[in-house]
């Protein structure tokens, strides 16, 4: 499916490792390893990346010393993770799903919709996802990370027989590894119910996998919604990380 990234279950592992190595500025250890990132400076959440036979802790800078203790020979589970921290005073904030697409998305039916990929610099483009967000609560918009000021740079979405937009994917490169998409999904409330989330999620793959990227999707949880599209769309899970936060 991708002759430059033929295996993307063992790139997404190598992007963690990897990201984690830049930070430490040393190789990272077999075990547990907390990593103070400088790119979460400022932050309160803890995050456990289980690895198999590693385990990275992402914090800021100050956190780290205070997790200290969790710096062992051995990769802790989220659970032991989670258990450990919230005995240092953390709580828990939630789990996350990272997921990738390690073949082709599935064939879907759009249900009459037409696809249509979006220019982000072009105003009638705008104009149309502008239109789009009007309809959509600002959780909703939250949640995808749609803001018409920081547009993603790849868009595609399916339009009803109006011209309007009935649902949204994009993609922005993963902070770990710049050639993943990091893939957000929203569907308009009026056209929600008939599986449209998926297949605008398998369109937008689709055309990416064409142009050499890797899919990256993450979810909370308990977002069953989410879970269904990207089971649906053929999305494999890679990790299940855990956070806590410190007050």
């Amino acid at each position: 499916m991708n002759d430059r990234f033929p295996d993307p279950a063992l790139r997404f592992a190598g992007a963690v490792s990897a990201a984690a190595e830049v930070d430490l500025g040393r190789e990272l250890s077999l075990g547990t390893t907390v990593v103070g990132s400088p790119r979460r400076e400022g932050s309160t959440l803890a995050v456990a990346y289980p690895l198999g036979d590693r385990t990275v802790i992402w914090c800021a800078p100050t956190l780290a010393p205070r997790l200290s203790t969790l710096n062992r020979p051995d990769a802790v589970t989220g659970d032991e993770f989670l258990a450990a921290a919230e005995s240092l005073g953390a709580s828990f904030v939630g789990r996350g799903h990272l997921r990738v697409l390690t073949g082709e998305p599935a064939s879907l039916s759009r249900h009459g919709y037409d696809v249509i990929e979006l220019d982000r610099d072009e105003p009638a483009d705008r104009g149309l996802l502008a239109a789009f967000t009007a309809g959509c609560s600002e959780d909703d918009l939250d949640e995808a990370e749609l803001d018409l000021h920081e547009l993603d740079p790849a868009i595609v979405v399916l339009v009803d027989e109006t011209g309007s937009i009935a649902s949204y994917a994009s993609g922005r490169p993963w902070a770990l590894d710049a050639d993943f998409d990091d893939i957000a999904v929203l569907t308009h409330p009026d056209h929600r119910g008939r599986r449209l989330g998926a297949a605008v999620v398998a369109e937008f793959a689709r055309r990416r996998q064409r142009s050499g990227r890797l899919l990256l999707y993450n979810h909370n949880v308990e977002n069953h919604g989410s879970e269904r599209v990207a089971q649906t769309v053929g999305f494999e899970v890679m990790n299940t990380v855990v956070a806590v936060g410190f007050d």
